[in-house]
Formats: structure tokens, sequence, C-alpha cells
């Protein structure tokens, strides 16, 4: 059997935003324990990508050529020679177009290919109907070939069943995580907070997915009740013009950006996360890390995480009225969200660690490359 030690191991990214992923986060931690263990690792990726700093730091070795996004069967022919010279035991991608290039690089070479799908994300999305059929067909056409497809939630897992044909047995559960010491590391950074109490509201990225608008007529359902509570909106992105109205009319009050999510997160007496599709916003894990009552909606990436009512309050994505009774339901009764914080919070660090995360994708490698 090969030990990791002994492997060499290869990932691939199309990400080129300026910031990392979900993914590429975790990837540098995956990355530290594999060399630490003695593996050789190799990154393929975006010319300046964000990874490129970060990777490096941590001894990972860049390719010497890029990922070319704008053609793809070029970057497949030189990735699968370059494959052939330093033959990985795995390789491991993220994004549509690494995704693709890779699993026809790797055909027929002794290589295991991995791949993190995010449920927010599958299938993916083209510029238009007819790209986006293209991109699709694909990608489950290829999809096939992965002996590892990791999957951040079991709803997405069912989808690439039925809707992609991928074996079950091939589909390992990955779910969000977050570094506990770097949450609570950065919950203690000094940020002014509105004068008030309740204070209710989100800290994060300012995307139209998360469904920010349900929170500008929380202040009025909770204004007979609780006079003097504030609802905050913190962070920054595409979402905030949509906001300004409410901002205006002080329904919500905008923080901008903030040096912390966490520090923000863990001044708040009740955290909303009111997403309109699939996925799990980061922060909600760094709420629910700092024993924050939390108020989700129950998409799919959030409602399988917690156990409803024991755990967290879920509520029907869109719906500000229901959003509104779960947030007074805490408020009314701070010894049973306390109580349920709690709970949600030993779960976080049973299951939901940036620790887990690693030890499961080690232990997907060492299955894979258990008969080699």
């Amino acid at each position: 059997m090969t030990r990791i030690g002994d492997s060499t191991f290869l990932f691939v990214s199309s990400r080129s935003a300026d910031t990392l992923g979900r993914v590429e986060r975790r990837w540098l931690k995956v990355w530290e324990e594999l060399v630490r263990s003695g593996a050789t690792v190799l990154l393929i990726c975006p010319p300046r990508s964000p990874l490129e700093v970060p990777a490096r730091r941590v001894g990972v070795q860049i390719a010497p050529y890029r990922l070319d996004r704008l053609n793809l069967v070029r970057t497949a022919s030189r990735l699968r020679k370059y494959m052939r010279r330093y033959r990985p035991a795995v390789a491991h991608s993220t994004g549509y177009e690494a995704d693709i290039v890779l699993r026809r690089a790797a055909r027929d070479l002794p290589v295991k290919v991995v791949t993190s799908v995010l449920c927010g994300s599958w299938p993916p999305r083209g510029l238009g109907p007819i790209s986006t059929r293209f991109k699709r067909r694909l990608d489950r056409r290829t999809l096939k070939r992965c002996d590892a497809v990791m999957a951040d939630c079991r709803e997405l897992a069912d989808r690439l069943v039925e809707a992609a044909g991928v074996d079950r047995a091939r589909i390992v559960i990955d779910p969000p995580s977050v570094s506990l010491a770097r949450v609570l590391a950065e919950a203690e950074v000094p940020v002014t907070l509105p004068d008030g109490r309740p204070l209710v509201g989100y800290a994060g990225a300012l995307e139209v997915s998360r469904g920010l608008g349900t929170l500008t007529a929380l202040r009025g359902h909770l204004a007979t009740e609780h006079p003097d509570a504030r609802v905050l909106v913190a962070g920054s992105g595409p979402a905030r013009t949509r906001l300004h109205a409410a901002e205006r009319s002080g329904a919500i009050d905008m923080l901008g950006a903030v040096p912390s999510v966490p520090a923000v997160l863990a001044g708040l007496d009740v955290c909303v996360f009111p997403s309109t599709v699939p996925g799990t916003p980061t922060p909600l894990l760094e709420a629910v890390a700092l024993g924050r009552p939390v108020v989700a909606s129950a998409v799919s990436g959030i409602a399988e995480l917690f156990e409803p009512e024991a755990e967290i309050v879920l509520v029907r994505p869109g719906d500000t009225a229901e959003l509104a009774e779960g947030v007074r339901r805490v408020l009314a009764d701070p010894q049973s969200a306390a109580a349920r914080a709690e709970r949600a919070r030993m779960r976080v660090v049973d299951e939901y660690t940036s620790t887990a995360a690693v030890a499961r994708h080690i232990q997907t490698y060492r299955d894979l490359t258990a008969g080699l």
C-alpha cells in the first residue's frame, strides 16, 4: 500500500477571483498536512490566482504553466503530459474548467481523480441557455470518470446520483467547516456596533443569494415588543445597493466592510441568515461556533447541517413574516435560545471544524490509493 508521504498529489483550480473560495481555503489546510507527512504537492491554477502566495508558503510547488481557460483542449493535452511526467497518485480539482480539463487529461492514466462540488454551484451555468446546456452536458459526461466526488451536502449527493449517474459509493459528503481558533481570535477584534438592544442581523458577503432584502422589514415586526431593536447588516458586495432605501429609512443599520465578521456576529443577540438559494454561508458556521442563536432559511446546505428547533431555528426562504416570528421566538425565551445555541456549537466542534475536514480529505486519499 502506498503511503501518503511517498506520494505526489496534484491540485487543479480554475478560480480567478480576488479571494479564496471555500474549497481553496480547505485545500490550504490539507496541503499543510500532506507536506508535513512528506508528500509532494503540486498546483495548477490561473494566472494571478489568490492561491499562489499561500500555496508556496505551505510548501506547494506551482506548476510551470497555467490553466488556460480559453483553450481547454490544449490545457488538457499539456496537463496529460505533465501527469505522465510527475505521476501523481491523486489529482483533485475544483471549478468547472479545472474539472473538465483534469477529467479529460486523466483518462486511462494511473491517477485517482477527485472533484469537489458545492450545492450552490452545481449544475454549472453558462452565459446563456445554449452555453448552459453545453456545460452541463460535458460536466455530466465526464463526472463518471471521477474516482471520488466530494459534495458539501446530502441533497447535492442525491442530485449527482439522479441527474448525473454518479455512483453513490464514490460520493464523499464533505460539509462546510471553520477553523475554531481563527473564529475565536477574530471575535476579539474591536468593532463598533450601534446602541440599542436587541441587536439582530447579518454579517458576511452581501450577495443577492443571501436574501438580505427580507431583513428590511424585521424592525417593524419587532417594534411592539422590542422598540429599541436594531437590525444590522455588515459587509460589502453587490447586494448593498438594494439595501440603500432601507438604510435611509432607518429600517436597517449598514456597517459596511468590517475588520472582522466574527466580531460582529459575537455582538449580535440573534444572527440571521435568510438565504434564498442552496449553500452554506461560512458566517453561519462562525456564528454557531461562537455560541450565538441563529435563525436561517431551510435551504439545502443549511437544513441538513443542524437539527431544526433543537439547534437552530429554520424558516421558509423569502418569508419575511416567518423570519420575524423566528427571531421573536428566540428573543422571547433567552434560556431556550442559549441551550439551542450550545447544542449547535457542540455539533460544529464535533463535525464541522477544519481539523475534521482535513482528516476526511486525507482518509479519502488513503482509501483511493490503498491498492496502489
